[in-house]
């Protein structure tokens, strides 16, 4: 497998070079940065005194004829320093004759042929020590193999933009403790969640895992929608790991309200768990998932999820990583030696990686924009240090005085977008957004233009991607362009900035193309911590807002009307999200639109205001459709529809109709009762909505208590023998627990019959728990661990690597 050496800093060579003389030796050696201790760059330091001398060299695709200068200077230089013994290392390419040559050149250190190695040496040794490739992963991530891979796989084809972010910031990359957790996450459930604050690295480490498995020999694939991605790319007895990034939604728990999906999710991750051929990576934002796990019952009662094992929290880094994490970035940036200089006077470089705010997102997003900043170079770490101190003027400072008017109001429509969006489209809500402002328009011309000049910092292009649009007058041998955000943060900086902006707001209503522009201002208006009363109502929970997280916003008096407007005369449009074709995974298709979902937001953003928006007969269509899909729908399904009714409910003069409704759900309700979760949504049925019972809704909740009885001593005597793990045992009980305590409530059980229905699923979880406490991997003994322990007696201590790594920036 030809790797990659280019990605490699030097600093990461003289690791990579380490690592494989410590696994070749069996001792411990130090690494050191050019120019300290006379050119040192690793040595093995044994009683006392130097036992050998390593020289790292990193030229990588280099030949003999292009580093002969440098060697024969750096021979020059040392003379006969050394007695001990000395190796050279280069990451060039040698033959035996110039090794010869090379060792000559050193016959002051006494270079034996044998100690000079160069790219096919290492090669060799990588092969020979496959565990020091697996820690120095930027080898295999950047391996051509791989590369090879990646590009002709079938993500490539269904996830073409991942692809080329995975293969344009590998040499960014970090390793950290995160990256082996995971895989032993992985390894042991199959399924690994990992959450974080935003700009933490968790869409890096879930990219790293993916690539990782690709290079095992796993079929990848990433979801872009919704669990159903996963589904419908689902083969048996085939290695398959799925990606879903940001799985319960970027900027709020609310935008995974429309998934209707927790269900699914719960159901797919059960799935994967139980597989042998099968892994799941996700990841979240760490406060949507503790509200998620509050509000979803599926995923509140998924032991799975409940019992942390599954969930790496990606909280911090160590100073050591932080430290590695700017140094890529500054390193592989285009920047100015005077500004690189700039961090290291009085090594600044310690405020940067030790400050309380640092995020490898504003790392990135510094270094990447520095350039164009204005800012002089040598005041660069000022500039960094700024940025952490106060992330949000840093986007107000690029967005207001580096960016064109046009520029700006293209971030800002895209902000409401959300998502990926076709080229076309987008142009269109930017006229849109444009003309309610009665300025001129962007023609097509200079529309690429500004797409070609934010590309890469603020958005990410996606070109010749072929589409199907039928109903549009595109068709499937059609291509186009997909845009979508680089940084999800700029979505949280625009929501902040309008609040402050109410007359941008209010042309941002008049200027929705789309429902989905109007969705996302209605999200922002209903506030993405859902403290208010109405909202508790709905989701029958009190959320206290995350530390450091904003506020509900609020839209000026007056102006809600024209947001309700705006979801009013956008509720049938076509969406503007593009998803992959259920027939070609090659082919993009329009995102076919939920009038539930729509009707659902419109609802939220009423209730929020009174009940005194949405116009009398737009309301009456929202429950005629309601009705009519409740009509329609199977037993299955039909519970989806509740959420629409318990806002219904609540509305003056529709009390009839949503008690017909009420009626029409619990009798496909009834159709289908083999769970404890179908029996307690049916109960809900008839508890949950703020009308009168009828004489059918009476008759069909005593029914069901009856069966529910009925249900009890059969379900839980088969769930007993069903189950093989503590986790499953735990989870049957929490579900069991949870349906009992409801029905209860009217006295149909008594306490002590109550707890006998759990007795034979707790005998499965104690007698599983007696094994439960033992670490296979405790008993792994000191010969096991081989000369990584008894290496450490050999070496003095080292300096800080910190100071060690920033030396080697100039």
């Amino acid at each position: 497998m030809a790797r990659d050496y280019s990605d490699l800093s030097p600093h990461d060579f003289e690791i990579l070079v380490r690592d494989l003389l410590q696994a070749e030796f069996g001792v411990r050696m130090e690494t050191f940065p050019p120019g300290r201790d006379g050119g040192v760059d690793v040595r093995l330091h044994r009683d006392g005194k130097e036992a050998l001398v390593v020289q790292c060299k990193h030229s990588p695709g280099r030949t003999f004829a292009q580093i002969r200068g440098q060697l024969d200077s750096e021979a020059r230089k040392i003379g006969n320093r050394f007695d001990c013994r000395y190796m050279l290392v280069t990451s060039a390419s040698l033959t035996r004759l110039n090794k010869e040559e090379i060792a000559v050149m050193f016959k002051g250190v006494g270079l034996d042929v044998g100690d000079i190695l160069a790219v096919d040496d290492l090669d060799n040794l990588l092969r020979r020590h496959p565990l020091v490739e697996v820690n120095n992963f930027k080898l295999w991530i950047t391996s051509s193999a791989v590369l090879e891979f990646l590009l002709r796989s079938e993500l490539h084809r269904r996830s073409e933009s991942l692809v080329d972010r995975i293969v344009k910031r590998r040499k960014l990359y970090v390793h950290s403790e995160a990256y082996p957790a995971s895989l032993r996450m992985l390894h042991d459930h199959h399924v690994c969640i990992i959450s974080g604050e935003p700009g933490i690295g968790k869409t890096t480490l879930a990219e790293t895992l993916l690539v990782k498995l690709l290079a095992d020999g796993w079929e990848v694939h990433s979801a872009s929608m919704d669990i159903d991605d996963i589904e419908k790319v689902w083969k048996p007895n085939v290695k398959q790991a799925f990606l879903y990034d940001d799985f319960l939604g970027q900027n709020s728990l609310l935008d995974s309200l429309n998934k209707n999906e927790d269900s699914r999710l719960a159901n797919v991750v059960e799935r994967v768990r139980d597989s042998g051929d099968k892994m799941l990576i996700m990841t979240t934002r760490e406060y949507i998932l503790q509200q998620a796990q509050q509000v979803y019952e599926r995923l509140q009662n998924s032991g799975s999820l409940r019992d942390g094992k599954m969930i790496l929290n990606l909280s911090h880094y160590t100073r050591d990583q932080k430290a590695q994490v700017f140094y890529n970035h500054v390193h592989f940036a285009d920047l100015p030696e005077v500004a690189r200089r700039s961090i290291l006077r009085a090594k600044r470089y310690l405020e940067v990686i030790q400050h309380a705010n640092f995020n490898p997102r504003i790392i990135e997003f510094v270094t990447a924009n520095f350039k164009d900043s204005g800012v002089p170079d040598d005041r660069f770490c000022e500039y960094v240090i700024e940025a952490l101190e106060n992330p949000r003027n840093l986007w107000e400072r690029i967005f207001q005085n580096q960016l064109s008017g046009t520029e700006r109001r293209l971030l800002l429509v895209l902000a409401t977008l959300r998502t990926v969006v076709e080229s076309r489209d987008l142009l269109r809500a930017l006229n849109t957004y444009e003309a309610a402002d009665g300025g001129p328009q962007t023609d097509a011309h200079k529309f690429r233009l500004v797409l070609k000049k934010l590309q890469g910092t603020f958005i990410r292009v996606a070109s010749n991607v072929r589409l199907d649009d039928q109903a549009n007058g595109l068709h499937p041998d059609s291509t186009s362009t997909l845009v979508y955000l680089a940084n999800p943060s700029f979505v949280d900086f625009i929501s902040a900035h309008l609040s402050s902006q109410p007359d941008e707001v209010i042309q941002m209503v008049r200027g929705c193309a789309f429902f989905e522009q109007a969705e996302t201002l209605a999200l922002w208006e209903i506030g993405e911590i859902p403290e208010n009363a109405i909202l508790r109502e709905v989701l029958d929970v009190f959320f206290e807002a995350p530390r450091n997280h904003r506020r509900p916003r609020r839209l000026a008096p007056g102006q809600q009307n024209f947001l309700m407007g705006a979801l009013v005369r956008l509720m049938l449009e076509p969406a503007c999200t593009w998803v992959e074709s259920p027939r070609d995974f090659a082919v993009m298709v329009r995102h076919e639109f939920s009038h539930r979902q729509r009707h659902l937001i419109m609802l939220m953003l009423d209730a929020k205001h009174g009940r005194n928006l949405i116009p009398g007969q737009i309301l009456s269509k929202i429950l005629e459709g309601a009705s009519e899909r409740i009509r329609s729908a199977t037993s299955g399904t039909v519970q989806i529809e509740f959420r629409l009714m318990r806002y219904l409910s609540r509305y003056q003069g529709m009390a009839a109709s949503v008690m017909a409704a009420r009626d029409a759900v619990a009798e496909k309700m009834m159709e289908r009762l083999e769970t404890p979760d179908d029996f307690n949504f049916a109960l809900g049925v008839f508890t949950d909505l703020d009308v009168e019972p009828t004489v059918c809704s009476q008759r069909s909740e005593f029914e069901l208590r009856r069966r529910f009885a009925e249900f009890l001593p059969t379900w839980d005597f088969a769930e007993a023998g069903r189950v093989n793990h503590v986790w499953e045992c735990e989870e049957s009980l929490s579900v069991l627990q949870e349906v009992l305590e409801r029905f209860e409530a009217d006295g149909s059980f008594e306490p002590d019959a109550l707890n006998e229905r759990l007795l034979m699923l707790q005998d499965e979880v104690n007698q599983e728990l007696d094994f439960d406490g033992e670490d296979p991997e405790s008993s792994e003994t000191e010969s096991d661990l081989g000369p990584r322990r008894r290496m450490l007696e050999f070496a003095d201590p080292p300096g800080d690597p910190i100071d060690d790594l920033f030396e080697t920036l100039i």
